[in-house]
């Protein structure tokens, strides 16, 4: 026996997408140019072996937008569209009660493909914009976020500092200028305290007399590079190959 249901599946559809059209959601689903996106990647091929893609080009654009309209984690994201309808719509898909994306990394690699396959600051920007210039206000201000961070910070102690001193003074100066001129370089300490820092790092605890005992032996390396590098471009100026400024500010020091 056929077995028949109350409203077929267009009908079906039709109804959630009625009430996902009245919702914030909704809204905000029919103020973007999906058409205009869609154009922005290459377009998919459907005959192909493989399984096929759970999203349209517009789909993955949708799913980017709920990266950043819900602020989820990727894995929290997939979750959510495969329990929530409304979220489905807005990336053009509706799930059968049977289906679920099992894919964990589906929506990483959507976002590496836009990237990829797709020209973000004209493209994407520029379909934007010309859809949304009659509801932009203060179009000759231009707005960039200008946070930034250092990627490779850690705490600055007076240990490491000093030592950073050291190799910038003896391995990015002094001994390249030593190397040009083809002159020897001037007797140091620099290799042992290299091997006394090195073990001082592998300390797990420092104690305050060892601290104070690398910052001693630190300064001294220090004060004593900086007088043998002075002495260098002082004897040497007109045969290194260096820029006014730097000849201006090594004279000064000299002086």
């Amino acid at each position: 026996m056929d077995q028949t249901t109350l409203f077929q599946t267009s009908d079906y559809y039709s109804s959630r997408w009625y009430i996902f059209k009245n919702t914030q959601l909704g809204k905000i689903h029919a103020t973007i140019p999906w058409d205009k996106l869609s154009k922005c990647l290459p377009e998919q091929i459907k005959e192909r072996p493989g399984a096929v893609s759970w999203f349209s080009n517009s789909g993955m654009f949708g799913v980017m937008f709920l990266k950043h309209y819900t602020n989820l984690s990727d894995e929290k994201l997939l979750d959510r569209i495969n329990t929530d309808w409304a979220m489905q719509l807005f990336c053009g898909i509706l799930l059968q009660d049977n289906e679920q994306i099992k894919d964990k990394a589906i929506v990483s690699r959507i976002w590496s493909k836009i990237s990829k396959k797709s020209n973000l600051l004209t493209e994407v920007q520029v379909s934007l914009v010309d859809h949304w210039t009659e509801y932009m206000n203060d179009t000759e201000a231009l707005q960039m976020d200008a946070s930034c961070y250092e990627s490779y910070i850690r705490f600055p102690t007076d240990v490491k500092l000093l030592w950073e001193c050291c190799h910038w003074v003896y391995v990015r100066q002094l001994y390249p200028y030593c190397k040009d001129l083809g002159i020897k370089r001037p007797r140091s300490k620099y290799n042992d305290q290299k091997i006394k820092q090195l073990n001082y790092n592998k300390r797990k605890i420092k104690t305050y007399q060892q601290r104070k005992s690398r910052r001693r032996s630190l300064l001294h390396l220090l004060s004593k590079g900086l007088v043998q590098l002075k002495d260098t471009l002082s004897s040497n100026i007109d045969e290194l190959n260096l820029g006014l400024g730097y000849y201006t500010s090594v004279k000064l020091s000299i002086l």
